[in-house]
């Protein structure tokens, strides 16, 4: 039989002939395309949207759905408790209300005041915000809700927060994800629009 090794030809090592091994191609794709395969050229989305929907009658109680629609948690209220629930009805967070408001998430943020976690400035212009010990500050824009570094806020929003009809969009930078600031930001927007008092 006469043709090409197909084991040289995937790139495998042959003990025998060294040099069979060709480093510099790029691997086929298995049953050659009849499955999908990844381009190496794949990036991810700068930008995730969450979308705050179903708002009966506010942000209190909604639902949020994720870049790809589906939703991802359940934002139910009393006039005590906001919960932020899984899905599967796991509580990821919970904010009870009162004359100063209390907020916990589960594994990242313990029990206290929103006014320790989300401190006003003197002047009233922003609020600060500690995740993971890295300081963070909530900015209000012209037309949106912003969250930037503390220390270089000039580099660029990370979140950004905005009204639209009947809804509430978060949008949360790829560089905001790998912070792991999701369940904070999101725990932040909903205070922050709740229309809440919030020392």
């Amino acid at each position: 039989m006469h043709g090409t090794n197909p084991y040289a030809q995937a790139g495998w090592y042959n003990p025998q002939n060294p040099l069979s091994l060709n480093t510099f191609s790029t691997p086929t794709p298995s049953v050659f395309g009849a499955l999908p395969y990844p381009s190496s050229q794949t990036t991810l989305p700068t930008v995730l949207s969450f979308h705050f929907v179903l708002l009966n009658p506010n942000v209190l109680n909604c639902m949020i759905t994720g870049p790809t629609s589906i939703p991802f948690l359940e934002i139910v209220s009393n006039a005590q408790t906001t919960q932020f629930r899984k899905p599967d009805g796991r509580v990821l967070a919970a904010v009870e209300w009162s004359a100063n408001p209390t907020v916990e998430i589960s594994g990242a943020l313990s029990r206290r005041y929103v006014s320790q976690w989300m401190p006003l400035s003197s002047d009233r212009s922003r609020r600060s915000l500690n995740i993971n010990g890295q300081e963070y500050l909530w900015i209000a824009t012209s037309n949106a809700l912003c969250l930037f570094f503390a220390a270089t806020p000039a580099s660029g929003y990370l979140v950004r927060v905005q009204r639209g009809n009947g809804s509430i969009t978060m949008e949360l930078t790829a560089e905001a994800f790998q912070l792991g600031l999701l369940e904070s930001a999101i725990v932040a927007t909903v205070i922050l629009q709740s229309g809440r008092n919030i020392p």
